[in-house]
């Protein structure tokens, strides 16, 4: 191999260029993903940015060490595959020490990014991108997220309320650095408000499940029977359980299924025939659906973004049992849309609070949000410009000896 080939192939594998960095703001932003859960929140990201900026470069980053995505999803969902793949703390410690991304996003701080932003010469090394942290979801015991979150650039949080939570919180942290403490997530953008219009012609319901909750196989069972009796006394509807994985499906995940619907609904005595199973992803049911019914689910925020009709059902079989119940019924205490058996039986929904949805979903100027606050990290006070070609040296040796 020629020397020039050689290095392009090194400024190919190591994201540095050899004409030089890009100026700090033209750099691409980077998406983090690992799993359904933040590869949802990746595309979506994706989508709010490009709203924002169409001309902005927007890449996808696969950690592969906490991969737990099967080959289905990640074609279903991501059938281009990612832009780069980071492997273990090598990959983070290029990331930060390199200058090719304006901006690193995710919405789990993964250890080896946490274990680099404890350093502090880390945080203060002017030319690497910014950080910034979103949460995964409904997060029901936030305090421990807020504390990995602590070294962050930006910390996007949910709900508003829920910044001077934080902000308390910070007050007894130590070696805190530059951060920007903001309101919003992608999957929580202010509702469509879609017409009765919109609606009518939909005819299906989508119930949406999660990996933990109910947690029981009574649980499961009363929510399998419930179905069933709605697809019985509605025969001109369709029914759909929507699955987040198939049975054996992400063995890896952080949340391990057991008792799995389709093994529960073959056990059913009479299955009605619009009672149906669906893997389909989450935007193609949203598309379709005229209703949709959650227990716990992270789901309920997606509905209600897309302007469905949302029923979240928390007296099921064994809910004392469950550790996600009386979190979710807090949550959406104000929300006005915890339904009981007799009323989801009836399919009698209601609207959603209004001054709850103020505090649960923001505006769409998320991504301009976003953007500002890329553009205040990349001037702020001390930073310590780094000369030395050691790392560059380093990723040549990496290089020669095939590790990347």
């Amino acid at each position: 191999m020629n020397e020039g080939a050689n290095s392009a192939q090194l400024s190919a594998a190591s994201g540095i260029q050899s004409t030089g960095p890009l100026p700090f703001l033209k750099r691409p932003v980077l998406l983090l993903f690992s799993d359904d859960s933040t590869l949802f929140f990746a595309l979506r990201m994706r989508d709010c940015l490009q709203a924002t900026d169409l001309n902005l470069e927007i890449e996808l980053g696969w950690v592969v060490n906490e991969n737990a995505l099967s080959y289905r999803q990640m074609s279903q969902l991501l059938p281009e595959g990612p832009n780069i793949a980071i492997h273990g703390k090598n990959g983070f410690s290029d990331l930060l020490s390199g200058q090719s991304y304006s901006a690193v996003l995710t919405s789990r701080v993964y250890g080896p990014l946490g274990a680099q932003l404890r350093r502090e010469i880390v945080s203060v090394r002017a030319g690497r991108p910014c950080i910034l942290a979103f949460l995964g979801g409904l997060d029901f015991f936030p305090q421990n997220g807020y504390f990995r979150r602590r070294h962050c650039d930006g910390v996007y949080l949910f709900p508003q309320s829920e910044l001077s939570v934080y902000s308390n919180m910070a007050e007894n942290w130590n070696g805190i650095m530059w951060q920007d403490v903001n309101f919003g997530h992608p999957s929580l953008l202010a509702p469509k408000s879609l017409s009765h219009e919109d609606l009518a012609d939909r005819r299906d319901i989508y119930f949406f499940t999660q990996a933990l909750s109910p947690t029981t196989r009574r649980g499961r069972l009363h929510m399998l029977n419930a179905l069933s009796a709605i697809a019985r006394a509605n025969p001109d509807r369709t029914v759909w359980i929507k699955l987040r994985h198939l049975p054996g499906e992400n063995e890896k995940h952080l949340h391990r299924e057991k008792h799995d619907y389709p093994a529960l609904m073959a056990e059913l005595p009479r299955v009605p025939e619009n009672l149906k199973i669906t893997a389909c992803t989450m935007d193609e049911a949203l598309e379709a659906a005229a209703l949709g019914i959650t227990c716990t689910s992270t789901a309920a925020v997606d509905v209600i973004r897309e302007g469905v009709p949302c029923m979240v059902h928390l007296d099921f079989v064994d809910n004392y049992l469950d550790p996600l119940v009386e979190p979710m019924r807090k949550l959406f205490a104000e929300s006005g849309l915890i339904t009981s058996l007799h009323d989801m039986l009836n399919l009698r929904d209601s609207s959603p609070n209004s001054k709850w949805l103020n505090d649960m979903f923001c505006t769409h100027d998320l991504g301009a949000r976003i953007m500002n606050t890329i553009a205040r990290f990349s001037e702020r006070p001390f930073q310590v410009q780094h000369t030395r070609n050691r790392d560059l040296a380093m990723l040549q040796a990496r290089f020669d000896k095939g590790q990347i």
